[in-house]
């Protein structure tokens, strides 16, 4: 019997194909320094292959990677999306263990304005959402929150980009039945005023609650649905030449996620491209290593390299 000596963990493998369109958009418009360490993401992994002392079950956990960070990356916005989710579970359950508190997932957009007004738009939303975040209805309802900045939306036309909010709140127990709710028409006043428009903005708020189908727990209901937002791979690669490269040279510097409140001090965003690498290592002392496993990228997968 042929040993199988390729990366049974198939979604690396997945996430490292999903850059190949991404690289040859960058090479065709002038940024080849990108393109080439797009290219070099990810091409060696090294597992420690552990075995825990009491049930004997084994695992491949990921010790070293040459990740790219680039910020449309397929591969490393998988990885942010994983530690994103490892700390807001992490920080909600703290939170939780002190207060009783419930989630919403609120959505706040603005009107699409031209690829050429990206950072400036985004800016300005930025300094709307603080505004709001500072008038007395938004501070007795809310507890925390976590924000994500997303820059395209489904089927965005050429020549515009659509630049939102995802935002996690968390709010009191009592929030629904207190004089400190706020209504969907509440919310779209409070957004129309921070934002200085002469429009009714579009504004998506709804509670957030245990999934059953999924056996999710409320957390980690709140927390999948604003992670999946908060570094969703982009369709970059569909767009003009021309919007292509004023997105990526608008977007350099961004910062696309901000706390608030009680999250910002259990939370630390400034970390996000160290990967899961050594992420709770002092909680699995019962892990114990028994092979260190080199794989390395070659005609499209992950081969074993060395024991």
């Amino acid at each position: 019997m042929i040993q199988d000596n390729t990366l049974q963990e198939t979604k690396f493998r997945d996430h490292k194909l999903g850059t190949n369109d991404l690289i040859i958009k960058l090479q065709d418009n002038g940024f080849k320094s990108d393109g080439e360490k797009l290219r070099g993401c990810g091409t060696y992994l090294k597992f420690s292959k552990q075995e825990h002392q009491q049930t004997l079950e084994q695992r491949n956990k990921l010790k070293d990677a040459n990740f790219c960070k680039f910020r449309f990356c397929e591969m490393c916005n998988w990885r942010r999306t994983k530690k994103i989710g490892y700390q807001l579970i992490e920080a909600l359950e703290s939170i939780e263990a002190s207060k009783k508190v419930s989630y919403i997932f609120l959505t706040l957009t603005i009107k699409n304005p031209s690829v050429s007004d990206l950072k400036a738009t985004v800016k300005h939303i930025n300094q709307s959402f603080q505004r709001m975040a500072e008038t007395v209805g938004y501070k007795n309802a809310v507890i925390g929150h976590f924000k994500a900045l997303e820059i395209l939306g489904d089927n965005t036309p050429d020549e515009e980009v659509h630049p939102h909010f995802h935002i996690l709140l968390i709010v009191s127990k009592s929030y629904f039945t207190s004089k400190n709710y706020i209504s969907q028409d509440k919310w779209i006043d409070m957004w129309q005023k921070a934002l200085r428009v002469d429009y009714r903005p579009v504004v998506d708020i709804r509670k957030i609650k245990p999934n059953v189908k999924k056996r999710q727990s409320a957390i980690k209901s709140a927390v999948y649905e604003v992670a999946k937002y908060a570094v969703k791979h982009t369709e970059l690669t569909k767009r003009t030449n021309e919007d292509f490269t004023q997105i990526i040279n608008q977007t350099r510097g961004m910062r696309f996620f901000s706390t608030g409140g009680y999250l910002k001090e259990k939370i630390s965003l400034m970390k996000l491209d160290d990967d899961l690498i050594g992420l709770k290592e002092q909680t699995e002392a019962l892990w114990k290593e028994i092979e260190e496993l080199i794989y390395k990228w070659q005609n499209g997968n992950y081969f074993l390299k060395t024991i």
